[in-house]
């Protein structure tokens, strides 16, 4: 087991290798969980339902975004 001392006493070269060697060892290891063969309950298709309101609707989204408080 490496110390935080040793580490610290290292060369910086050193030092970002062994970073670079623990970030290798973490995507291989994260991989399996990433790799997905069945797509997910979300990605199902949808189906738009028109409907009719009454007449004809005219959106300002600077109107919407400003009731959101973001402009």
């Amino acid at each position: 087991m490496v110390d935080l001392t040793q580490i610290q006493h290292m060369p910086v070269a050193e030092r970002i290798h062994l970073i670079e060697l623990i970030l290798q060892s973490l995507k291989q290891d994260m991989r399996p969980t990433l790799v997905r063969d069945k797509p997910t309950s979300a990605a199902r298709p949808f189906k738009v339902r028109v409907f009719n309101v009454g007449q004809e609707v005219h959106v300002d989204r600077d109107t919407i975004y400003a009731e959101r408080g973001t402009v």
